[in-house]
């Protein structure tokens, strides 16, 4: 083992620990499929923004976005940015119009809005999303990362035990998963935040101890000659700021305001009040990640300086092994891991939840609570053990962040202007949104064909070196579905059933509301967080890099 005995003492109470409170949580089995995927609506905002922030901040993020931070330096944290303020988005214009409609998943907010066919599109590809981004991808993570810290990584046997990381991990978190459902997952997820953010902090403190203070890496630069601190990059840069500003930002929406893994959490609050609080305390998280995460990736960039530490994927597990002294080691593992195990727990969740309410409960209308909780389960049994074998073929792509985003960014643009079309635009027909779901879809599966497959990369290079940018690609989608959308819902006649539609969003959003004493205290939280949000963005700024 690359570890000492004491560390994988730690992380194995860990194990032992979370597991134990996802059981203990779950001693009161869940009555019905509300219940049980919900939590019965009784949660708080620090639980709900914590699981939101755990939900988020996974294996993706520290394996994949720490990975990216020791190639580009610090603007890999531009997307905990984007993030932040995407979150502040779900706040103040999402939130009251999914919980007055009393959804149940995030993509009935589309037969509400338009029809029952576009709510079976918008799931289907939110299952796609959690499984292929965030289930079957933190598990290829967590076994990526048990390999190589028990050293079985390479012999005759890695392929095998490679196979059996990911059963462990999958197991681990599916165990508490399938017993509590979501109030149990919610709890972890609040235990689990404090791991992995104290882990991500101490590694930071060590890593700068370990290469001679900040003065040493304050000069950083990245392969181009620029600063490694500094989140601005010119705007024909892979993370320049027009692609963070347009493909980032249509992404963070997308997923932070529509994708159902989080929305799930903002519907099983108490109140109104929690649902929104709940988001902005996920954004000072998400905020604070840009120091946790994508830091210590631009430190091992620092200090693995003309070594090899294999895959990029690697560095962040590199300097952890490298850098920290026995029992702190086992600490920040355990916040990995944590990490790993929220992505897995949270993903399993709600596509137990999509399978069960959008096609189970279709198929079946007069099923009881009991009978969708009962086959929710089934489902999730299912789906993991299928996640489980998906997992290790993720070691095809250049690294977890672009299979990530290679995945992400092509899903987003049909869903990402249906909804907000939805919200803000009454003219907007059901016929529109179908045709604008389905060509987001052709065109998004064409596009990742083109840029991530070997068989089509003369393709790819007869494209200009601009739109060879996942990032940049995704715009133009995002623009021909808005096109389409916009022309159809003029154009091709609306129906009464549209106005009715469109009424409806509109009525029950406007019954909800919060206390004076309520709305007082947040918007002291939002001014707070904006502020919070504009220091850091100064401080890695050109001003002082």
């Amino acid at each position: 083992m690359k570890i000492h005995i004491i560390d994988f003492l730690i992380i194995l109470l860990y194990f032992i620990g979370i597991i134990s409170l996802g059981l203990w949580i779950s001693r009161r089995q869940a009555k019905g499929g509300r219940e049980f995927f919900l939590a019965n609506n009784s949660m708080k905002w620090p639980f709900i923004g914590a699981s939101l922030f755990a939900t988020n901040i996974s294996s993706q993020q520290f394996v994949g976005q720490a990975g990216l931070a020791f190639s580009v330096g610090i603007i890999a944290g531009g997307f905990q940015i984007v993030g932040a303020t995407c979150f502040i988005f779900l706040s103040v214009f999402f939130i009251r119009t999914y919980m007055g409609l009393r959804l149940s998943t995030s993509p009935e907010f589309f037969e509400k809005r338009y029809s029952g066919r576009c709510r079976t599109i918008v799931s289907f590809m939110n299952l796609m999303m959690i499984i292929l981004g965030n289930i079957a991808a933190a598990l290829y993570a967590g076994a990526l990362v048990l390999t190589n810290l028990l050293g079985w990584d390479t012999g005759e046997h890695a392929e095998k035990l490679y196979w059996l990381s990911i059963f462990l991990i999958g197991i681990a978190a599916g165990t508490y998963t399938l017993m509590g459902g979501l109030k149990a997952v919610i709890y972890c997820d609040f235990v689990q935040t404090a791991v992995l953010v104290s882990g991500g902090a101490f590694l930071l403190i060590f890593g700068i101890n370990a290469i001679g203070g900040w003065d040493t890496l304050v000069g950083a630069i990245d392969g181009d000659g620029r600063p490694m601190w500094s989140l601005y990059r010119p705007w024909d840069h892979d993370f320049g700021w027009l692609p963070m500003l347009t493909g980032g930002l249509i992404l963070g929406v997308h997923g932070h305001c529509t994708d159902h893994d989080y929305i799930q959490r903002a519907l099983s609050a108490g109140s109104l009040y929690h649902a929104k609080m709940g988001a902005l305390f996920a954004g000072v998280l998400k905020t604070l990640a840009l120091f946790v995460i994508a830091a210590p990736g631009v430190v091992a960039a620092q200090y693995f300086q003309g070594q090899n530490t294999g895959v990029i994927d690697n560095a962040y597990v590199s300097l952890l092994t490298s850098v920290m002294p026995i029992g702190f080691l086992g600490l920040c593992l355990a916040g990995l891991l944590a990490a790993i195990m929220s992505s897995v727990d949270s993903g399993l969740c709600a596509c137990g939840s999509l399978l069960t309410y959008d096609f189970f409960a279709k198929i079946k209308k007069n099923a009881t609570e009991q009978e969708l909780l009962k086959k929710g389960r089934i489902i999730m049994i299912v789906l993991l053990i299928a996640c489980m074998f998906i997992a290790p073929y993720i070691r095809n792509f250049k690294g977890l962040f672009n299979y990530l985003l290679a995945v992400w960014a092509f899903l987003a643009p049909g869903v990402f202007v249906t909804v907000l079309f939805g919200l803000f635009y009454k003219k907007s027909t059901e016929k529109a949104a179908f045709y604008t779901l389905v060509l987001g879809c052709v065109l998004g599966f064409a596009a990742f064909c083109v840029l991530s497959l070997p068989t089509l990369e003369g393709v790819k290079n007869s494209l200009p070196a601009f739109y060879q940018n996942k990032l940049n690609l995704s715009p133009v989608i995002t623009a021909l579905c808005a096109l389409t959308m916009y022309l159809v819902s003029n154009y091709c006649g609306r129906t009464e059933q549209d106005y009715t539609n469109s009424l409806q969003v509109k009525n029950l959003s406007e019954d909800l509301t919060m206390s004076e004493e309520e709305t007082k205290k947040y918007r002291r939280f939002m001014v707070v967080l904006i502020g919070f949000l504009l220091v850091v963005v100064a401080c890695f700024s050109p001003l002082f890099f």
